[in-house]
């Protein structure tokens, strides 16, 4: 440590000659200004920042006494040491009162400021590595009880039942009517793949840090954690709305200062802070929901996606009905239906979702796979669909939010109508929409190849023809697949005996309906029934 010098006195062959009497600089010291009256020592001690003066006692302007006395009153940390004339004896002892180091008896005599000096500079070293020590040790038992705090704060969010009240005795926290768990979480990284560089992540993370604390130690209701890579913000709060509050007040500051997107996950609150862990759970719950009802919210966990409850219902319609109905609309040109149960089948996943983005994924994937495999009937090739299986999962399972999976299918049911549209001309899009929907809603009925082909006017023999360049299939291999899919769910669905399913999807014969699925499906109807029961 390099201790910093005033001198001064009003008479400069005394400065020059205090100079030169000792070498400053190998006893540690370092001479950074010279005055020559009261004045102008008061305007160096503020500008030069000294560790140590060494000044006249008596000097124009304002005396010793005067800047010492200043000293003592500013509490700076600054050694004095002043210099006196034999009958100034009784005016140096009076300093020393004020707090001054020492005093020399003019002339100076080189071993006596040498003396001085040296006590002077080890006394203040002492006091400046005392209060480094004192710095460092503030500096670690804060750290130290940061660093508990947030350990008892994970645990307790685990299910640590006594780290509430260990978090009680540090006064972190204080017995509340309730308890609530917010989590924050930035939404760049939703998606799995970052564009941040580390250094910029950790910038983020420093910059949400700080305003986070700035934001709850004004409301001073809650405190901060980190978990799992995301904020957690546990608030003890009198009235129910008041977690809300911090939250909708905190994701405006981040938005507005930092200019970032962040979603806010707001759990249940519980009356009793060793519940934490039920609040913190539900918290994460409402954060997922954000794939839901989008980016850059505060999520309430018992709050319902008010998009869904806008969107087209599908009033009793199960997945299998609208993936059917989809594929009569698509097959049958019908424009204007297209987009609307489109709708209701992508809100009927939602709804059937429960809050999971895999369940809704996957389900939307094999609805794209059902698409494809009826369309692929009447030899339509969908260049989207006909990629790599793995390909088009990860391209919905890549998307951040349930809005990106929607947009993909319509865009995928679009490309399916221009595609029929392209390859049909419109009098045989016509004709075999009429014809789908015609077995939809009569396969119970004794249905022909000769009642079908009258039906639309064509000979039975140009029928089968124009049927099979259409669909891939023959005529009645394609009614029983009809017959058979409605059989398979009435099998699982109700039940129903044999013969009176048989008769149901249009098989008079129950022996010869058992047959016919028994060669579809490999089982006989009741093995097959066993068989989804053990599953």
């Amino acid at each position: 440590m390099n201790i910093r010098v005033l001198l001064a006195d009003d008479e400069p062959v005394i400065l020059r000659g205090l100079k030169k009497l000792i070498s400053w600089e190998e006893l540690g010291l370092t001479i950074v200004g010279e005055a020559n009256d009261g004045n102008e020592l008061r305007q160096l001690i503020q500008t030069c920042d000294p560790d140590l003066i060494i000044s006249d006692i008596s000097m124009p302007g304002c005396s010793g006494i005067d800047i010492i006395r200043e000293v003592h009153e500013k509490n700076l940390q600054v050694k004095v040491v002043f210099i006196s004339a034999y009958q100034e004896f009784a005016y140096a002892k009076q300093a020393i009162q004020y707090g001054a180091l020492e005093y020399l008896v003019k002339p100076v005599i080189k071993a006596h400021l040498e003396e001085v000096v040296t006590k002077a500079a080890a006394l203040i070293r002492e006091e400046t590595e005392g209060e480094r020590a004192k710095e460092m040790l503030d500096h670690y038992e804060r750290k130290n009880r940061t660093v508990t705090i947030e350990e008892l704060l994970d645990s307790l969010t685990d299910g640590n039942r006594k780290a509430a009240a260990e978090l009680i005795h540090l006064g972190a926290i204080a017995i509340s009517r309730y308890t609530t768990v917010c989590l924050l979480e930035t939404d760049a990284d939703l998606s799995g793949t970052s564009r941040w560089e580390e250094r910029e992540r950790k910038l983020v993370h420093f910059a949400l840090n700080n305003i986070i604390k700035e934001t709850i130690e004004t409301a001073g209701n809650a405190i901060m954690f980190h978990k799992e890579g995301q904020f957690g913000i546990l608030v003890q709060h009198e009235t129910p709305r008041e977690p809300i509050q911090l939250a909708k007040d905190l994701h405006e500051k981040i938005n507005s200062y930092l200019k970032l997107k962040v979603s806010i996950g707001i759990g249940s609150a519980v009356s009793d802070t060793e519940e934490a862990e039920y609040s913190y759970h539900t918290a994460l719950k409402a954060l997922r929901r954000r794939y839901f009802v989008g980016l850059n919210r505060v999520i309430e966990n018992d709050s319902r996606d008010s998009e869904a409850s806008e969107s087209p219902e599908s009033p009793g319609y199960t997945l299998i009905e609208l993936q059917t109905s989809l594929v009569k609309a698509l097959t049958s040109q019908q424009r204007e239906q297209i987009p609307e149960i489109t709708q209701q089948l992508l809100s009927l996943i939602k709804q059937q979702a429960g809050g999971s983005k895999n369940v809704a994924v996957s389900n939307v994937y094999n609805t794209i796979l059902v698409l494809e495999q009826e369309m692929s009937h009447i030899g339509i090739s969908i260049d989207r669909i006909h990629q790599e299986p793995s390909s088009l999962l990860d391209r919905l399972s890549g998307y951040c939010t349930y809005e990106g999976v929607e947009r993909e299918v319509e865009a995928i049911v679009q490309q399916i109508y221009e595609q029929i549209a392209h390859k049909l001309t419109n009098k045989e899009a016509v004709q075999l929409g009429e014809i789908k929907a015609y077995i939809e809603e009569h396969y119970t009925e004794n249905i022909t190849l000769d009642s079908m082909a009258s039906l639309i006017y064509m000979n039975p023999y140009y029928f089968s023809s124009f049927f099979k360049k259409h669909t891939g299939q023959n005529f009645k291999q394609y009614l029983t697949e009809v017959r058979m899919k409605h059989a398979v769910r009435l099998l699982l669905e109700t039940d129903m005996m044999i013969y009176e399913i048989s008769d149901r999807v249009g098989y008079n014969n129950a022996r010869h309906f058992s047959d016919m699925f028994k060669k579809m499906y490999g089982k006989l109807p009741q093995e097959y029934k066993q068989s989804a029961k053990v599953e």
